[in-house]
Formats: structure tokens, sequence, C-alpha cells
């Protein structure tokens, strides 16, 4: 169960609605898919390395993917490092991320490909971007390599 009070509070700010949503129905991802969902805590990039700080998580992952933008030097993507915040990740090493400007629920959706290490911004939340690429939709073309790429078409 997440408290999300107190993760709010220790990221300083609000997480996406449906993002709430996906975590009550489907808890850490679907890992059929090969997909996890980073579940917040109070553990923050900026804590995580502190004494006594539960290891793994969206801090530490976050941490991470903050790092990885600094190594990689990511083009055309109008974005502070303490901008981004990684939902998920896959078993490829990709990570999925917010770039968190504006409202939560216009959080577009950032892309790190571990293969290619390039980022790609994809205009639409977290569950619309996953329903794009789980049926295979043209709007997450960059995708078209991952496990999770139409994927729902092939449950049904």
């Amino acid at each position: 169960m997440v408290h999300w009070g107190a993760a709010q509070r220790a990221w300083g700010l609000v997480f996406p609605s449906d993002f709430k949503g996906f975590v009550a129905h489907y808890g850490d991802g679907l890992s059929d898919m090969d997909l996890s969902v980073l579940i917040p805590s109070t553990v923050t990039p900026e804590t995580c390395d502190e004494p006594e700080a539960p290891k793994g998580g969206m801090g530490f992952i976050t941490a991470d993917a903050r790092a990885t933008w600094i190594d990689t030097e990511p083009d055309g993507i109008d974005a502070a490092v303490g901008d981004l915040v990684v939902w998920g990740a896959d078993g490829s090493a990709d990570l999925y991320c917010w770039l968190t400007h504006g409202e939560p629920e216009d959080w577009p959706v950032l892309h790190f490909s571990h293969g290619d290490d390039t980022w790609t911004r994809f205009d639409c939340g977290m569950t619309e971007f996953l329903r794009r690429v789980l049926s295979a939709d043209r709007g997450a073309e960059a995708m078209q390599d991952s496990a999770l790429w139409g994927a729902g078409s092939r449950r049904l």
C-alpha cells in the first residue's frame, strides 16, 4: 500500500492520478509483460544514500536516471536534470520517466533506451503511453523493439 501523502511530501510533488490508479489496480507492474512500475516512498534521489534508507526503488532509480541524463547529454528535450522522475523500467534496462513540468496530469513521458543511450519524449501521460505501446500504436514508434510492443494484443 502506498502512503501517497507521505510520498508526495517527501518528493515535493503530487503524482498523476492515472499513475495512482494504475498502482491501485496493478501494483508494481505487469511482470508477464516485463514491466516494473516503481512504487513511490519517502526515499527520494536526495535521501537514497542516507544511512538506514531502504535500498532500491523509485528514489535510487531516479538518481541513476538523472546521472544518465547528465552523461548522455540529450538533444532536443528541454529539461533540467531535477525534472526527471522514473516511474518504470523493463528487462532491457530501459527507463520510463516523467518530465515534471506543469500539472501532473500533463507530464510527458521520457523513454531512455539503454541499447542506444537515447532519450525520446512522448507527449502523453503514463497510462496513455502504455496503451500505445501495448497496442502497437504508432504514437509510440520508438518502442517497437521493446518486449512490451504489441504485448497487449498478443494476450487477447
